[in-house]
């Protein structure tokens, strides 16, 4: 078979090349078509994807949102902190004054000094063998009570260093290098956690040699006297006896008042003495009172909601830029990647419309029923805008109630109950409960009430440790509250529209339901079906293209045959 070479008409004079193009151009409209489509959804992909990433970033904003409402400024009239400093998240705002009297020390045992020289635990090469026994074995006990043996295999001070810290036991060792006299190498074990524990703040250091224990002779000069071991060494249960802190070196609790009211505490760092305040004490002996003042911070939830506000109108901004028309330079009409999208702009609707809406379950006597009441607008543009001195003057008259507009909460009339946590799935409102059953560390049962989309319903929820979750598949799903005892109230959950806005995003990206994860699978999948078309397509061209160099080629040989022919006979006239 003859190769399909183009001539380029050196017989005909035709341009067989231009010929073939002309042909394809008019027979692969086709491909051009499923080339065209398949570009298009490549930048509908692109700017759906851009929007999906925009949306996320707005959750995690919204997200941010709520911890800042939870923001707190902490004042104090201590300004050096000498005393006293606290942090506060979520508190109460008001204020807090405070004495420390003892701040929380931790029990220790270390040498006895007699003139500056230590008397005990004290020696001159920390690597000298500490006992002459063959074998020894130790027992020690932090402030926690928790008793620990071991048998020593490294016979000298560091050795008997390590095992104390390698014992489990609630204390840690160190030897310290006093640098001075004799015995400068000076062996010191103090409690890992302040206050007195339960030994009354006493740490001991015992050598044993009775139950499974081998018999220890140790050097009277490190002062370690035996004591007596319950138990075994791998499985202790008690100890008496050994050396313990001196008078000065065990452990005392915090002491301190607040408001009046005197406390005690192990630590020197106290969260459980207000709600959402953290104190740390820092010395006692104080004399006069520290007032700490604890108010919103303001500047902090203001930058959070402006920066929702931000991320919002950015996700407009890359819709409106995806869906803008320009015009080529010939007049003509270029569409954007999202010009008539309708499952974008229904996006950008429901998002608009969730943040700026009223909140779902909220009493009609809510201080704030939409954001707008905290200065969020919405502009001729499509945009919001933040009016800071509305949002700061609601926050001043009522925080927890702004708060609510960004949150999903629940507020129970009957303090037996009390409000952990919801999902986009429980229904809001108020829900009457009654807490039928409750046992201290055990099983609790209650029956709740309530409508959801019009719906009444009647739900028995059981659960334990006090905590009782709501089943999936009912209108309580995700709900989680902690009860006390047995009683009966109204719980009323309420879902803010930063929480509203924040389910819509998770729903619209779920994958197999979301409208936006469903459009970008749609145009995956098209594309793919795209693919196999135009690479159908393209091979067909292919073979014609092929076909018509032959023919032409074919054409240009018949018809220089023919000239050739056409000659002769001229010649030979």
């Amino acid at each position: 078979m003859a190769s399909a070479i183009s001539f380029q008409g050196l017989a005909t004079g035709l341009q067989t090349d231009a010929l073939v193009n002309a042909i394809l151009a008019q027979e692969g409209k086709g491909l051009a078509a499923f080339q065209a489509r398949q570009t298009r959804n490549k930048t509908r992909t692109s700017a759906l994807t851009s929007m999906k990433t925009a949306m996320t970033t707005l959750s995690v904003s919204l997200a941010a949102l709520q911890d800042k409402f939870n923001a707190r400024t902490v004042t104090s009239t201590d300004t050096t902190g000498t005393y006293v400093t606290a942090s506060a998240n979520g508190a109460a705002t008001g204020n807090y004054d405070l004495t420390v009297t003892t701040v929380a020390t931790k029990g220790r045992i270390s040498p006895t000094l007699s003139g500056g020289v230590p008397t005990n635990l004290a020696v001159a090469d920390p690597a000298a063998a500490i006992f002459s026994s063959t074998r020894a074995s130790f027992a020690v006990r932090g402030t926690d009570g928790v008793v620990k043996a071991f048998e020593l295999t490294n016979n000298s001070l560091n050795g008997l260093r390590d095992a104390i810290n390698a014992s489990g036991a609630g204390v840690t060792a160190a030897v310290v290098n006093t640098g001075t006299g004799a015995t400068p190498y000076q062996l010191v074990i103090t409690a890992k956690e302040t206050g007195t524990g339960t030994t009354g703040g006493v740490v001991t250091l015992a050598a044993i040699d009775n139950a499974d224990a081998s018999a220890t002779t140790v050097d009277p000069a490190l002062g370690i006297t035996g004591g007596v071991l319950t138990g075994t060494i791998s499985a202790p249960t008690g100890l008496s006896g050994g050396l313990q802190s001196g008078a000065a070196e065990t452990a005392k609790d915090a002491v301190f008042t607040i408001n009046g009211i005197q406390l005690t505490r192990k630590s020197n760092v106290v969260t459980d003495a207000a709600d959402g305040v953290t104190f740390t004490l820092k010395q006692g002996n104080q004399t006069g009172t520290t007032t700490l003042t604890v108010a919103q911070d303001k500047t902090t939830a203001t930058n959070g909601m402006q920066d929702v506000i931000t991320k919002f109108n950015s996700l407009l901004k890359i819709y409106k830029d995806a869906a803008a028309s320009t015009k080529d330079t010939d007049g003509s009409v270029i569409q954007g990647a999202l010009t008539n999208d309708a499952t974008s702009r229904t996006i950008i609707s429901q998002i608009r419309a969730a943040l700026t809406g009223a909140s779902s379950g909220l009493p009609g006597t809510a201080t704030y029923q939409t954001p707008a009441s905290l200065g969020v607008k919405t502009l001729s543009d499509g945009t919001l805008s933040l009016d800071t001195a509305v949002f700061q003057a609601a926050l001043d008259k009522d925080p927890a109630a702004a708060k609510r507009l960004f949150t999903i909460s629940g507020e129970s009339n009957n303090g037996i109950l009390t409000f952990q946590g919801a999902g986009s799935k429980t229904a809001t409102g108020a829900v009457t409960f009654s807490i039928d059953s409750y046992t201290a560390g055990g099983a609790v049962s209650g029956t709740f009430s309530g409508t959801s989309n019009g719906t009444p319903f009647n739900i028995q929820l059981t659960g334990s440790n006090g905590t009782l979750i709501g089943d999936i598949g009912t209108p309580l799903e995700g709900l989680t509250v902690a009860v006390t005892a047995t009683g009966t109230g109204t719980l009323t959950i309420s879902r803010g529209a930063g929480q509203t806005a924040r389910d819509l995003i998770a729903s619209l990206m779920a994958s197999g339901s979301g409208s936006l994860a469903n459009a970008l699978t749609s145009i995956e999948d098209n594309n793919k079906i795209l693919a196999t078309q135009i690479e159908s397509a393209q091979s067909a061209l292919d073979r014609r293209k092929k076909a018509l160099q032959l023919q032409f080629s074919k054409m240009e040989v018949t018809v220089a045959q023919m000239r050739a022919s056409a000659g002769n006979l001229t010649s030979t006239s």
